[in-house]
């Protein structure tokens, strides 16, 4: 089933605070770019572009609990829906509906984002399912430590900021991670972003549930 976009809170705080290179925080440009496609394919409205017809992921809404291996292979799917120039690394030499595919592929139309229309944004959906499993093997407070320095983290609140954050949930593995009231503090820059996010990408992607 489609999950609403409001359900989707804990996917899109985790991607603002720690999407970024090194789990660092994600420019609001690139948040927002992200979070377009990964609401269009979470709703099952999938990504289109002009640059071919359909759309990829159309009818067949993915989940934000799926497993690394999964978002691989959508990975790989894309790559051979609208190929990169150069294929990632990881990606080389898997084989999509009989079609293998390479590191320089010799046929388009190709993706010039640079990877934005669908590899960057399955590849944040990837961080946040090894996050789920961090949390599930390593719990909430352990993680957010990890993540943030123990500093960081007794300053934010500590365990009241991991009851928060544990209180997220819903149907399809999301849930959990950071709570956004105790993790808004110094990221001003992205929570406006944040909390028009899911309307405004829901609205773009022909709706959300």
């Amino acid at each position: 089933p489609t999950r609403r976009s409001s359900d989707l809170a804990p996917f899109v705080i985790f991607t603002a605070r720690f999407g970024g290179k090194g789990e660092s925080s994600l420019s609001r440009q690139n948040l927002k770019s992200v979070l377009k496609q990964v609401f269009c394919l979470v709703s099952g409205a999938g990504v289109t572009t002009e640059k071919r017809g359909g759309a990829f992921g159309k009818g067949r809404p993915i989940g934000l609990g799926i497993q690394a291996e999964q978002v691989d292979a959508l990975r790989a799917e894309a790559q051979v829906w609208m190929p990169q120039k150069r294929a990632p690394e990881d990606l080389v030499g898997r084989t999509v509906g009989g079609e293998r595919i390479v590191k320089q592929p010799d046929r388009g139309p190709f993706d010039t984002s640079n990877g934005w229309l669908l590899n960057h944004p399955l590849m944040k959906i990837r961080l946040y399912c090894e996050h789920l499993d961090e949390l599930k093997e390593m719990g909430h407070e352990a993680t957010m430590r990890r993540l943030t320095g123990d500093g960081a983290w007794q300053a934010a609140g500590g365990d009241g900021a991991a009851r928060g954050g544990e209180s997220g949930g819903g149907g399809g593995g999301g849930g959990g991670g950071v709570d956004c009231e105790a993790w808004e503090e110094g990221h001003e820059e992205n929570r406006e972003e944040v909390r028009a996010a899911p309307r405004r990408a829901a609205g773009e992607c022909g709706g959300g549930g």
